[in-house]
């Protein structure tokens, strides 16, 4: 179903299907659970994306602990947000609860779940996407997962 609407969207924008990513997170840390539905909907999405490219971005346990892999983005977002030292260098995806935690220390302005789209955009602008302070599993497997997409090119 999703595969059939990004097709439609490319086809309504007349661009081409070249591949989907689909993100949700886990809302628990990595492990044996995590393994089988990373694997069960990863071959799904691969089965309804036929020869375009899939990825499926499973986030451990979601998707804060993967931007605490960019403590320096909270900053450059809110100069007032700092991200405690003791937090930094860790395995983030086994954080229990990355959004409280985030929430609990960034209470000026509060930290919303909205502001997430716009902390990985200061991450990106500011190149740290490329050098994550810290771990996390499934970050990791994301990031490679993208790195097998093949680039498309346009004949002129």
């Amino acid at each position: 179903m999703l595969v059939g609407k990004a097709r439609g969207k490319a086809k309504l924008k007349a661009g081409d299907f070249v591949g989907i990513a689909v993100h949700e997170d886990m809302d628990a840390c990595t492990g044996p659970g995590y393994d089988s539905v990373r694997r069960a909907v990863s071959s799904a999405l691969a089965k309804a994306a036929g020869a375009s490219s899939s990825v499926y971005a499973l986030a451990a346990a979601e998707s804060e602990a993967w931007l605490l892999l960019f403590p320096d983005a909270f900053s450059i977002y809110r100069p007032s947000w700092k991200i405690p030292a003791q937090w930094k260098g860790k395995d983030t995806g086994r954080r229990k609860n990355p959004k409280e935690d985030i929430e609990a220390e960034l209470i000026r302005p509060r930290f919303r779940e909205s502001d997430g789209p716009e902390i990985a955009n200061a991450a990106l602008g500011h190149g740290l996407l490329t050098s994550p302070d810290g771990s996390n599993r499934s970050y990791s497997e994301f990031v490679r997962d993208l790195a097998t997409w093949p680039v498309p090119r346009r004949g002129r």
